[in-house]
């Protein structure tokens, strides 16, 4: 990960991320995006569904450290032991949306990520001590893993998947 980033790049790795991973979602037709196997047993819709869930969390996580809160990551009760388990409690809660429904809350979650990271003042970000839960770990880090960093990472995946099924 870069070690200096500027908030207008951050903004533009967002983008720019996201473009490329919309890119490969619309080479999926409708009834593929519901096609078992793309990672384990999930599907293209059960991916857009983790991407969305994991950008609510990172909203939640900084709406709550700028209100000086320290957030419970990943969730209550939870510990970064349990990754595995916690994204497969994610995908029992969202695996029976309809596609409609996770398209709709892939594109608003997105959009609310990107205007959270926007109406940050650069500092909040950039600086490594701003939240003294980070531990020195500036919170851009936070920011990238749920976002450019997540959709290159599962644009990967699917891509690899359109290009065994051809």
């Amino acid at each position: 990960m870069t070690l200096e980033i500027s908030k207008k790049e951050m903004l533009d790795l967002i983008n720019t991320e996201w473009e490329s991973l919309g890119a490969i979602l619309d080479q999926v037709d409708r009834e593929t995006k519901t096609h078992v196997g793309v990672e384990t047993t999930w599907t293209v819709k059960d991916i857009m569904a983790h991407i969305t869930a994991w950008e609510k969390l990172m909203i939640q996580w900084l709406e709550e450290s700028l209100r000086g809160e320290t957030p419970q990551r990943p969730s209550p009760g939870e510990s970064w032991d349990d990754l595995d388990l916690f994204n497969e409690q994610l995908h029992q809660e969202n695996k029976d949306k309809t596609l409609d429904d996770v398209l709709i809350e892939f594109g608003e979650i997105h959009n609310k990520g990107v205007e959270t990271v926007t109406a940050m003042e650069e500092s909040d970000l950039l600086v490594p001590g701003r939240f003294e839960w980070r531990k020195g770990d500036p919170i851009w880090h936070l920011v990238a893993g749920n976002t450019w960093m997540h959709y290159e990472e599962h644009r990967e995946t699917i891509s690899n998947w359109i290009a065994s099924e051809s």
